[in-house]
């Protein structure tokens, strides 16, 4: 083993080691709430019956393909369906997509130990890292599977029919938007980049990949689009996603690149921070590109990093625009976290610049090898501080139930309060009102409707009587009741308005936009 494979091994154990030990660690010293999407994903696991979990997905509770649900179902039957271990798996799949992300650059450029700084560098000062890879949910294994997309989309640029590239490109690119439609989105990338290497090589070779691409989305045509059309009523009349503005855009994209401080970041008087991270790395990329690209097809073919470096920057870039475009023409899907498979371009991109700009000798080699212990424990550290802070559930209005009558009913407007409150706290009778009219009230929150259809799914089809319909929500049922009302959702008003319900009680409660009513009919 030569001396640069035997560091790059050394190098990528260490890394999954910080990785997982610092996130996993860490989980263990903050509140371990699941958060809303989180409870869905562990209702889904904990089905018994496997059929069952994929005949709830269909029907709305979930907004993409199975795949996810189907392989974390079988780690929780098999293995633990414990939450924390779930999602210790998810930091596991997370750390190891990183690990394989690290050796494979390295083998196209760089030194290893200089490599192993950059990624890590830029692996934790990018937020959105911690908040998906710890969570219930798809994304980690979304990523890791992009990330197998990718490398064999760029070593399909130098062999464009090899054949068991050519079938290893159809089943995980299928697997891709098996685990996520967002998946398709980057389909479309890379065959729209693929389509640019055609008219420029004229190599009618690479019609082969664009062959692949074909026979993708005509197997999530005929295998999923039925049901896709079906779960897609749940974001009727409109997702729950807002439409872009031009300073959210760039908080957007900003969220996949890395950051001193995002909280610095969101002050009105530092807002040109992201706008100038985002026009920095397309003004990068343009100029690198540019630079390279005049060098002719058949330089830019034999030269495999600067090959996977333009790969990066216009599928990073097409995958933004295509996600905005359908936002802005059919419904809003522009969020950072469907975009997070990105963020591994975006890494290659400012790794691929720093080479080129400074090279491999701007840091003196034995220095940095010196150094790289203690840098390590600083990244250790690090991390779990990053994730020990980090709550995705506000969990604040906790502190005030226990001052509620127990024999009283505790409804919340939100499935952000309900679902985790129910899931986790057995001490309060929390429910949930699904009632339509008030829901799709003009101007009411862009959720209401969503979330009123899925938790109409989980309560047909897990029977969670928590989960109230209109219909049984009267005195006969629930003559005495509190609501955890916020002033961003309209539902409780309208039946005070209306008379029905009678408001006797309202509860002190110092969280902005909050109140708790205690009712009666």
């Amino acid at each position: 083993m030569g001396r640069t494979r035997k560091t790059t091994v050394l190098l990528s154990i260490a890394l999954l080691i910080i990785l997982t030990g610092s996130i996993i660690t860490s989980m263990f010293f903050k509140e371990q709430w699941l958060w809303m999407d989180e409870v869905l994903s562990y209702i889904l696991i904990s089905d018994p019956s496997i059929t069952h979990l994929n005949d709830a997905v269909v029907s709305g509770m979930d907004a993409n393909p199975p795949f996810f649900a189907n392989v974390y179902w079988f780690i929780g039957h098999y293995i633990s369906a414990n939450p924390q271990f779930l999602r210790a798996v998810s930091v596991l799949i997370f750390a190891i997509t990183v690990v394989f992300f690290f050796r494979y650059t390295t083998t196209l450029l760089g030194t290893p130990v200089m490599n192993f700084v950059l990624i890590t560098a830029i692996i934790s000062l990018t937020y959105l890292n911690l908040t998906l890879s710890t969570q219930i949910r798809a994304y980690s294994l979304f990523l890791l599977i992009s990330l197998g997309f990718f490398v064999i989309s760029h070593r399909l640029m130098s062999t464009p029919t090899q054949g068991r590239l050519l079938v290893a490109n159809v089943i995980v690119a299928l697997l891709l938007v098996f685990t996520h439609n967002f998946g398709l989105f980057y389909v479309a990338a890379s065959g729209a980049f693929f389509f640019l290497l055609f008219l420029w090589s004229k190599d009618r070779r690479y019609l082969a990949i664009l062959g692949t691409y074909g026979l993708v989305l005509l197997g999530w045509f005929f295998i999923w689009y039925p049901n896709f059309v079906i779960q897609t009523d749940a974001g009727k009349p409109h997702s729950w996603i807002p439409m872009p503005t031009f300073r959210s855009f760039f908080n957007t994209v900003g969220e996949l690149a890395p950051t001193i401080s995002s909280t610095l970041e969101r002050k009105t008087s530092l807002f040109f921070l992201p706008v100038l991270r985002f026009v920095l790395v397309v003004g990068l990329f343009s100029y690198v590109a540019i630079t390279q690209v005049r060098r002719g097809f058949q330089a830019v073919r034999e030269d495999k990093a600067l090959l996977f470096y333009l790969f990066a920057g216009f599928v990073y870039l097409a995958t933004i625009t295509i996600s905005l475009v359908v936002t802005l023409v059919h419904t809003s899907v522009f969020i950072s976290r469907y975009l997070w498979p990105s963020h591994l371009l975006l890494i290659y991109q400012l790794v691929y610049a720093f080479y080129f700009f400074l090279g491999s000798q701007s840091v003196p080699r034995l220095r940095l090898a010196r150094l790289l212990p203690v840098y390590m424990v600083l990244v250790a550290g690090f991390l779990f501080y990053q994730n020990k802070k980090i709550a995705i559930f506000p969990s604040g209005v906790m502190g005030y139930l226990p001052q509620l009558n127990k024999n009283y009913p505790v409804f919340f407007e939100t499935a952000d309060y309900f679902l985790p409150i129910w899931n986790q706290v057995k001490s309060v009778k929390a429910c949930y009102l699904l009632d339509w009219e008030t829901a799709a009230t003009e101007g009411n929150i862009l959720g209401a409707t969503v979330e009123h259809k899925i938790l109409k799914s989980v309560r047909e089809k897990y029977n969670v009587e928590n989960v109230v319909p209109t219909t049984k929500f009267n005195k006969a049922n629930y003559p005495h009741f509190y609501v955890v009302d916020e002033t961003s959702n309209y539902q409780i008003e309208h039946f005070v308005q209306s008379g029905r319900v009678k408001v006797i009680n309202r509860l002190p409660i110092d969280i902005e936009g909050h109140r708790i009513l205690e009712c009666v009919f």
